[in-house]
């Protein structure tokens, strides 16, 4: 049985752990996660982002067997330590099909996220000489994005248009795969009108490169000492983590600024020219053109004591009105009532981060995957569960 099919009975697929320099799954009971001062709330968030992944991939799965390719994924991709979302044999022509079904929650696919996936799929031929190529997206795809695929190899492609197409072979999988877009919040740009906004003109080259950037960040993000003596490190591999993720979102950005009062330190703070859905929606939601990173190395979760400094700068009305604090233990529950807090009373949205929710942001963008897809679930969480 592959690493794949270990995953099926469980409700929330297992968090990744790195083998070799690769990501990994790992059988682990779930009453063994830490559930200290709010932290298994945390692991489940990242859980339930990971299970998007893998209820869109099951779906494309169902969907490919309607159309006559079988899924022998169990037989053909046991061995295989990095196995694809689907391995299958086209009833017809015997001919094996190797597919990976990608998740994007904007409809403006970065083109280095997109040539990652394509390049990842590629390196599959490594194993699969004579298999066919075919690449499934959660969005619509340009002619030219097609175009690209193909001429670098990928031999089919299926977008979310195309896709649609295929689950009307049988009404229920049409209706499934709705639910599950619907979920995703595929193409959301919260309260933005739908116009369009221009590209940046993006040509990165595809080119067979090892997927394990996000893996290298993460082993040496992990191994920092937590506490004071591993502060420095551990904010310098978070700003290199954070940008390695979402770079082209950001266009100027400062380190470590000292408050014109003399008094707060502000981390990391970035100024917004957003591009993904994602971020195009916070940034006019929350009417904000700055966002404040700020990294927490505590041996232990951080408090409401933290959130209260953060939002002493965070000002609504100079537009900056949200922070990310990445915390690597996680918060108290403390922290998370004074988080909702400072959104009722004052609009400032201050999301927190544990290392486990950056483990998995890594994790998604070596698959050439969405990593905001675990921030908006976070925020997603802290709106729907905001009280009186």
């Amino acid at each position: 049985m592959n690493a794949k099919a270990t995953r099926q009975d469980s409700t929330f697929p297992e968090a990744p752990l790195l083998a070799n320099g690769r990501w990994t799954d790992k059988s682990q009971n779930i009453a063994e996660i830490r559930v200290r001062s709010g932290t298994l709330h945390r692991t489940m968030n990242t859980r339930i982002s990971q299970n998007f992944s893998y209820t869109f991939e099951k779906l494309c799965a169902k969907i490919l067997e309607a159309n006559g390719i079988l899924d022998e994924s169990d037989s053909l991709a046991y061995r295989d330590p990095d196995p694809p979302d689907f391995v299958g044999r086209d009833k017809e022509t015997g001919e094996t099909v190797v597919a990976e079904a990608k998740v994007y929650l904007s409809t403006k696919i970065r083109l280095d996220l997109f040539y990652d996936a394509i390049s990842r799929l590629l390196r599959k031929k490594e194993r699969y000489s004579d298999a066919k190529l075919l690449l499934i997206t959660s969005i619509p795809l340009s002619e030219s994005d097609c175009r690209r695929a193909k001429g670098a190899g990928i031999d089919e492609i299926w977008d979310v248009l195309l896709l649609y197409q295929k689950a009307a072979v049988y009404p229920s999988l049409r209706a499934e795969l709705d639910e599950i877009l619907q979920k995703l919040g595929v193409g959301d740009r919260g309260t933005l009108a739908g116009s369009d906004v221009p590209h940046a003109k993006i040509e990165p080259s595809i080119r067979l490169t090892s997927d394990a950037e996000g893996a290298r960040l993460w082993t040496e993000l992990n191994s920092t000492p937590d506490g004071a003596a591993g502060w420095h490190q551990f904010e310098d591999r978070c700003r290199e983590a954070l940008l390695f993720l979402f770079d082209d979102e950001f266009g100027s950005w400062a380190e470590q600024k000292t408050s014109s009062d003399g008094l707060h330190r502000r981390d990391f703070i970035v100024r917004l020219r957003p591009r993904h859905d994602f971020w195009l929606s916070l940034s006019h939601d929350f009417r904000s053109r700055y966002i404040v990173f700020e990294f927490k190395n505590y041996s232990n979760p951080i408090s409401q004591a933290q959130i209260y400094s953060t939002e002493k700068y965070l000002y609504t009305t100079a537009l900056r009105s949200i922070a990310i604090l990445v915390a690597r233990n996680g918060a108290d529950e403390g922290a998370y009532k004074a988080a909702a807090g400072a959104l009722r009373e004052a609009g400032k949205l201050i999301v927190i981060i544990s290392l486990d929710d950056l483990h998995e942001m890594l994790r998604l963008r070596d698959r050439g995957e969405d990593a905001e897809t675990v921030l908006y679930n976070l925020i997603d969480d802290v709106l729907t569960g905001l009280g009186r």
